[in-house]
């Protein structure tokens, strides 16, 4: 294997580049890694790498701005750059492949094997050392854990913490028991609509009158003597009144 054939690839996505490193690292490669955009450039002087693979969706720095720093540097101008991103449309490629990058691979249509090819593919473009020692690369019919696509990575996280399924126990009673069971079963009574009484003669309310003023006969009763009295007594003072007058007028 010659020595010093080195990978850097920039993801942020933890499980792809985990996947990446191991398939790429049994191929012969040596490979390093790098979370961001930022984090990449600062790397690519360190490393001194053969060959990036890079991601465009990014934190910090994105993909096409470390792919546009790379080739502004003249130390880093010659380096090429593979583009994996999850991008799937035409003016996406276009855009990678004005700015300098070799070549673009869509994540969801691209097997780790298929990723090895086209870096060697490249290596070779550049007179580049490619492994002797790389992996087989045909495609088998029974692929490995790390020959899948991309696009499955997360039915592949979904299995390892699978939802739990409450199985429900199915009837222990024989078809044929349960379908007498129904056919005996009697159908529910259906109860005969009740009549609603016709109403006639509604007399309306009366309107809201006071009761009228009870008067106490007994009052009445006790009433009447003292009428009398009063009468009684006017008369006697015309008498009286009547007597006086005589008896000055006559005295006189």
């Amino acid at each position: 294997m010659p020595k010093g054939t080195k990978i850097l690839m920039v993801d942020d996505d933890k499980m792809l580049i985990d996947m990446y490193k191991e398939r790429l690292e049994l191929a012969g490669y040596q490979v390093e890694i790098s979370r961001d955009g930022e984090e990449g450039l600062a790397k690519v002087h360190q490393v001194k790498p053969d060959v990036v693979l890079l991601d465009i969706m990014m934190p910090k720095v994105n993909g096409y701005e470390a792919l546009a720093s790379l080739k502004s540097d003249p130390t880093t101008k010659d380096i090429p750059v593979i583009i994996l991103s999850a991008l799937m449309r035409d003016v996406n490629k276009a855009k990678a492949v004005e700015s300098g990058a070799d070549d673009y691979i869509i994540k969801s249509e691209a097997m780790p094997v298929d990723v090895i090819k086209k870096v060697e593919a490249v290596l070779k473009k550049y007179n580049k050392p490619v492994p002797n020692a790389a992996a087989p690369l045909e495609k088998t019919s029974e692929p490995g854990p790390s020959d899948v696509p991309i696009s499955k990575l997360e039915e592949q996280a979904k299995k390892e913490n699978p939802t739990p399924v409450i199985e429900v126990e199915p009837s222990t009673v024989p078809k044929e028991e349960a379908a007498s069971t129904q056919a005996i079963k009697p159908a529910p009574a259906i109860r005969p609509p009740q009549a609603v009484p016709e109403v006639t003669n509604v007399v309306p309310p009366a309107p809201n009158v006071p009761p009228p003023v009870q008067t106490n006969p007994e009052s009445e009763k006790k009433a009447s003597p003292v009428v009398i009295f009063l009468l009684v007594l006017i008369v006697i003072l015309i008498l009286a009144s009547d007597a006086f007058f005589f008896i000055h007028y006559a005295g006189g």
